[in-house]
């Protein structure tokens, strides 16, 4: 057909044919479309609305002349604090460029093209790039209508030719997180002989609503398993890209060590995690604050007529009376940047990250106007 560009011989097929990466409306990319963004609120992204403690700031500067070194590999330094602090060995822990890279490397370690893949959607719009690139059978499971993660229908989901099974929570874009039961339920359904991979990039705020600590209930787990972390969300380090990964065993550990590259987390990353992971205080001071704002972006949302689901992370989604991405658009207009859901059957959701007290109320007055 006329038009239609035919697919190099260099390029896999399923390469081709997946949907193109998704250009994320990033400060960067905002200024080079021409827009001034000293007059636009970043809250689509869930970036922290903070700056890192001052004490990963300090850490950067002092250490600004080693960028001509490379890093260290696999984060030594780093490794020891979280083994003292989650009593997983050293060398079961493996660090990533942000907590993206290990998610691919759990597909890259236990996928050949066409085996089985379960993934609770909807969810973070980077799964579905990772997933149609490599060919797998994927599986998805929609939340349930209250926007829980359908443990049950995972667990049906699963078949012989299974080898993963993804569980991310808190999850990415409804906020809800698996409680204790449904933890439990899935850590026993899932095979032994089958990889379970829990995304965890919004542990932080789970933990301090009152969420299970994963950790403690996966060490009961007798088949494979690891849990995925971030700086990113809060410890507000989403620029430094490192993120970290916590394996049932060294043999898995080290296979997904392989799908990395070598000096894949910056330098000043690294020293910049150190800090940020001895700096309790500041973390407290994120999580109090991103609550009270949650509370703030729910409530108002409530009070425009809307129907908001409950969150424990740094951002509340809601279904709006129009399309999302119009609404994306006049609140870009605005000068207000949220996001909409990626996900087919939920085009009229928004996701507002949760912003300073005065920056969610900006957000809230100029939704107000948008709606009416």
């Amino acid at each position: 057909m006329e038009g239609v560009q035919k697919p190099a011989s260099y390029i896999r097929p399923a390469l081709h044919d997946a949907p193109n990466k998704v250009d994320p409306p990033t400060d960067g990319a905002l200024r080079h479309k021409g827009l001034d963004t000293s007059k636009i609120l970043s809250m689509g992204l869930n970036e922290s609305c903070f700056p890192p403690s001052p004490k990963v700031i300090k850490a950067m500067q002092d250490n600004l002349s080693s960028v001509n070194l490379y890093p260290d590999a696999q984060c030594p330094h780093l490794s020891d604090i979280i083994s003292e602090r989650t009593g997983i060995a050293p060398d079961c822990v493996v660090w990533g460029n942000g907590s993206e890279e290990l998610l691919k490397g759990a597909i890259d370690l236990s996928l050949s093209p066409g085996q089985g893949l379960v993934l609770p959607v909807p969810t973070f719009w980077g799964y579905k790039s990772l997933v149609a690139a490599f060919e797998a059978d994927v599986a998805e499971v929609g939340n349930l209508p209250d926007g829980n993660t359908d443990i049950d229908g995972i667990l049906a989901a699963i078949g012989n030719n299974t080898r993963i099974v993804f569980l991310i929570t808190p999850n990415n874009p409804t906020g809800r997180m698996v409680d204790q039961a449904g933890l439990e339920k899935i850590i026993a359904g899932v095979p032994e002989n089958v990889l379970l991979c829990i995304d965890e990039a919004y542990y932080d705020f789970g933990l301090h609503a009152g969420g299970p600590n994963v950790l403690d209930i996966l060490k009961t787990r007798n088949g494979p398993w690891f849990a995925v972390f971030t700086f990113s969300k809060a410890y507000a380090m989403a620029g430094m890209r490192i993120g970290y990964a916590l394996c049932s065993d060294a043999q898995l550990a080290q296979a997904l060590q392989k799908t990395t590259c070598v000096f894949n987390v910056p330098i000043l990353a690294q020293f910049a995690g150190e800090a940020a992971l001895k700096d309790l205080e500041y973390l407290d001071f994120i999580l109090t604050n991103v609550a009270a704002g949650r509370d703030q972006l729910f409530d108002g949302l409530t009070e425009l007529g809307l129907d908001p689901i409950p969150s424990v992370t740094n951002f509340v989604s809601s279904p709006v009376p129009m399309n999302a991405r119009d609404c994306m658009t006049a609140m870009l207009d605005k000068g207000v940047q949220i996001n909409a859901w990626a996900d087919p059957g939920y085009e009229n959701f928004i996701r507002i990250t949760v912003g300073t007290t005065e920056d969610n109320a900006v957000c809230l007055a100029a939704l107000k106007e948008v709606l009416v």
